[in-house]
């Protein structure tokens, strides 16, 4: 028996060839498996893991930037609060799901995430950069403390 090809090819109908080769691997049709755009697609798959990942982090500590720098506006900012208990739930889940994410770098995840959110906090506010510290000011525990607002 000759080396069989995948019945659909990726670059036709990504959706189609998805679930050709979950087919193929269920039915044990090593074949049939186009292991190298596979294994691209499940690195892809990882990558954009990381990237939700970075996206709630960067909204969580945006607006807990905005808490911290505007502290007389906690109490008329309920959207606020909503944010932060949704990137938090979010970050949870995707934590729940591939508690591997962070790859050992979760401190490099927070900075990066933290100099967008600064960023962005600036914009927001209309504050100076000085006005927020240069690094961030809580730890990953901390800033998924359910109780916790600056």
């Amino acid at each position: 028996m000759g080396k069989m090809c995948p019945t659909i090819q990726i670059d036709d109908d990504l959706h189609a060839w998805l679930l050709d080769q979950a087919d193929a691997l269920r039915h044990r049709r090593w074949q049939s498996l186009d292991v190298e755009h596979l294994a691209e697609e499940l690195e892809d798959m990882a990558a954009q893991q990381r990237r939700e990942m970075r996206k709630h982090l960067k909204k969580l500590l945006l607006h807990l930037l905005k808490f911290y720098a505007q502290p007389e506006e906690k109490e008329h900012h309920h959207s606020w609060r909503k944010s932060v208990r949704e990137a938090r739930e979010d970050i949870s889940d995707l934590l729940k799901d591939s508690p591997g994410i962070f790859r050992g770098k979760r401190q490099e995840f927070l900075s990066e995430a933290y100099e967008r959110a600064r960023e962005d906090a600036v914009d927001e506010t209309g504050l100076s950069r000085e006005h927020f510290p240069d690094e961030c000011p809580w730890d990953f525990d901390k800033m998924m403390d359910r109780a916790f607002y600056p």
